[in-house]
Parts: structure tokens; sequence; C-alpha cells
């Protein structure tokens, strides 16, 4: 090989490497491993696209969901066999090495753990050093193993910049870390840490550089309760939206997740006054009982939250909500149960993540007594998803006839038809038929008229084609 393609860090040389990265969770997560992959390239990492031809693996856990938790464990246990391979590594001609790891929530709150438990696992690292995942490559690299990294980044100044490899013109730009609520069933305060929010200006540098530079169009700010963003620097998110909906080429804002607790009437605003805001709001809820609400701690009412969803709804008539709901939180009684089917009605989601509860150890939930069965719970999931359905089957009726722009992401077959895709600026994944068997539509804004609707289905006719902005 030439000495061309080598990179020397240190006293180590790292030719060309494949690093293959498996996600669970939420976007967080997800923007955090595309900070990784961007770091790994200045060892000289490039993404593979099978685990069997990777040098570097790595999983990037989730703590929230228990569905994610447990494919991670099944996972990991597998990937014991990529340490018993006996092929040659062509780059060193010795035997493959490959190097095991995992970063992520379940890492920060049990990396040491982890490491000892699992022999394939040679490191482990959290969620506030995903920025030093070079350093840690280095240190496995240069032979140390079964460490484990997860302290906490103790600075006042939360400052970072925007990585992204994709190439496409969506980026997620993560402006808060952490979350301060506390929350009776969620372990994220003990996984990321108490809130800390980035510099606005900082952030208006940054995507104005992703914009000028990488060609982004369309930016999704990311935090664990994004609507707290500035708090510990007098800021706010509605004066950010404000800012960035002035950068030229910018054509799209989104943000998640919200806390209802901390809906400003500013940020209720700034949804009828920003012209590059998403028409689309994804608020969790989590019960549609008072009495479950105040065993969550989750510091507000179905009658405040009702009242914020008018409030949005007021200020930008073309607003649709999402929401999350968790089905059977300890000791729900069924006339707790019966109010959230209630508040469904109430409040018309166009759609829902919904959940059965699940157990997250060191949470004050997990500490409760609990009468309720898997089968209990099992059935008010699904009571839940069949009567949310039935909504927003016939609120997407409205959407018939009406023209939408749309980001065009894929094309895929859609019942047996190939079809392009691409998601309304309120969110709805939209699928319409190409002009021809050899267009393409990848990354174009299009208009799309809707033709016809289901509650999980949006079909429609490509009314105009405003080509690549890239």
């Amino acid at each position: 090989m030439s000495n061309e393609n080598i990179i020397t860090v240190g006293d180590l040389e790292f030719p060309p490497r494949k690093v293959w990265l498996k996600t669970y969770g939420c976007q967080m997560n997800y923007h955090d491993t595309e900070r990784i992959l961007s770091h790994l390239g200045s060892l000289n990492f490039t993404l593979a696209e099978e685990q069997h031809d990777a040098d570097l693996v790595i999983f990037n856990t989730c703590a929230v969901r228990d569905l994610a938790n447990q494919k991670f464990y099944s996972h990991l246990g597998e990937a014991k066999h990529l340490k018993e391979r006996t092929d040659i590594d062509p780059q060193t001609g010795l035997k493959k090495n490959v190097i095991v790891a995992a970063g992520g929530c379940i890492a920060q709150t049990e990396g040491k753990e982890l490491v000892a438990k699992y022999k394939q696992l040679d490191f482990a690292f959290g969620t506030d050093v995903i920025d030093n995942i070079g350093e840690m490559v280095y240190r496995a690299y240069a032979g140390e193993k079964k460490f484990t990294v997860t302290s906490w980044d103790r600075s006042d100044n939360y400052s970072i910049e925007t990585k992204i490899t994709q190439g496409t013109p969506q980026a997620f730009v993560n402006i808060i870390k952490g979350c301060d609520k506390f929350c009776s069933y969620c372990i994220v305060p003990f996984t990321r840490g108490r809130e800390k929010s980035r510099r606005l200006d900082e952030i208006v540098k940054d995507v104005s550089r992703l914009v000028e530079y990488s060609g982004i169009q369309e930016v999704t700010l990311l935090g664990q309760n994004v609507n707290s963003f500035g708090k510990d620097h007098g800021e706010s998110l509605a004066q950010l939206i404000t800012e960035l909906d002035k950068i030229n080429g910018l054509e799209l804002i989104r943000y998640t997740t919200s806390h209802p607790y901390d809906v400003s009437d500013e940020l209720v605003d700034v949804h009828r006054t920003a012209k590059k805001l998403a028409n689309h709001l994804h608020l969790p809820v989590q019960s549609g009982s008072n009495t479950v609400l105040q065993r969550m701690l989750r510091e507000y009412t179905i009658e405040h939250y009702l009242g914020l969803l008018a409030k949005m709804r007021k200020a930008n008539p073309n607003m649709i909500i999402s929401s999350d709901i968790i089905a059977g939180f300890p000791n729900e009684t069924e006339e707790e149960h019966q109010e959230t089917l209630k508040l469904l009605e109430l409040a018309q989601f166009d759609f829902i993540f919904s959940y059965s509860y699940s157990s997250r150890k060191g949470t004050k939930a997990a500490r409760m007594d609990d009468v309720l069965t898997e089968d209990i719970r099992g059935r008010r999931l699904r009571e839940i998803q069949a009567k949310q359905l039935g909504i927003q089957e016939k609120i997407r009726q409205e959407m018939v006839g009406k023209t939408y722009r749309v980001l065009v992401e894929e094309k895929g077959l859609n019942k047996g038809v190939t079809k392009w895709t691409g998601r309304t600026s309120c969110s709805r994944i939209v699928h319409f038929e190409p002009e021809t068997p050899e267009s393409n539509y990848q990354w174009h804004w299009v208009d799309v008229e809707i033709i016809s609707v289901t509650a999980l289905s949006t079909q429609g006719r490509l009314v105009k084609d405003y080509g690549k902005k890239l």
C-alpha cells in the first residue's frame, strides 16, 4: 500500500479502515452518530455498509425505550463472532482485529458493567464524550483494552460545531443537551445530564455555514427539552428561530422534542410570524389523566395542555400536532385509561407515538408498587392505537385536493408501484409516481396534489418540479 493512503497520528499509523455503526433510539442519538462518523474521518475511517466489512463496530445505544434496550443487548451478544474471525486484514497482513465499542445512553450508566461482562467489548463511552471518540479509538488501536469513558463535561460553556457527512440538504443541529425535568419514568437526566444550551449567535453562525458551504436547506433543532433552550443565557428558542428565519437559502426549520411546561407565549407567537418554521409541532402529553400526570411529575394539567393546542392552532391554522402516549403507567386505573382515550378525541392529533410502559432502572416509577399486568398494558395500548388511527384517517381526508410543497427524499415500491417519497412542512409522508420511469426527483422541491389518503398513507400527484437546489 502507498504511504500516501496512510494517516499518521502520534506514534500510530492509520491505514484506510471501515467503521460500522448501529444507532438505537431518538434523533439525538442519530445526530451523535453523525458526529462520531465525522470525527473518525480524521483517523482514515469511512462508513461500512455491512458489519462483516468493518474494522471498527460501534453501537450507539438508547436507554429510554425497552425495545431499543433489548435489541442492543441482543446485537452485542451476537458481536462475539467478530472476535473469532480468522480472515487476514489486507492492510496489515495479519489476522483481522475488529474493535467493538458501545456508546450512548446505556454506556453512560452501565459502561463499566458492560465492559466487564462482555469479552467482545473493547471500550464504552458516554453521551458527553462523543467529540472525544478519536482519542478513544486511538487508545484502542494503541493496545489499551477494556476501558470506559463517561465523564460529564463540567464546563459552563456548551459549544460545538455541527458535523454532517451524509451529503443531503437536511441536517440535525443540537442546540441544548440534558434535561432538568426528572419525570418519574424517564432515565434521560441520568444519561444526558442537566440542561446546558449553546449560545444563540454560535448556532446562527453554525447554520449559516451549513447552508452556505454544505447546501443545507432544512434543519431540525434538537434537544431533550428543546423549549428550555437559552434559559441559562437569557435567550430563548423563539429568538433563535427568528434569527434563523433570516438566513438566505434556508428553506425549512423544525424542532424537537418539546415539553408542554416550557411552551411560552413568545414561542406560540413565533409560529405565527416565522415564515420558514414548519407547520408541525410534536408536543408529548404522555397521558390524558391529570392524576397520572401527577404521578409522572409532568408539571402541567390536561386543561393547560389543551389550552396550548388552542393557542398554537390560532397562531398557525395550518399547524398539525403530534404527541407521545404511554399506556399502562404504574397503577393506571381503567378510568384514567379512558381519560386518555377522551383526550385523543379532544386533541385531534395528526399522529402519535404510543408505547406500553416499561420500567427504567433508577427512576422513581421503577420503585412504585404496580398492580398492572403486561396483558392489561397491551390491551390499553391497542385501544389507544385503534382510537388514534380512526381519528387521523378522518383528519387526513381534509388533505385531498390540496397541494403541498415537499422535499423529495427517496424512491421505493409502494404497493408494488415505484413511487417517490417526501415529507411536507406539516411532517406528513407523501408518495407520488414519477412522470417517467427515468425521472429522478431526489432532493428536489416539488408541489404535490393529494389524491387519496388512509390513516397511514398519503398518495399524491406531481404538480410542479422546482428541481434540486444543492
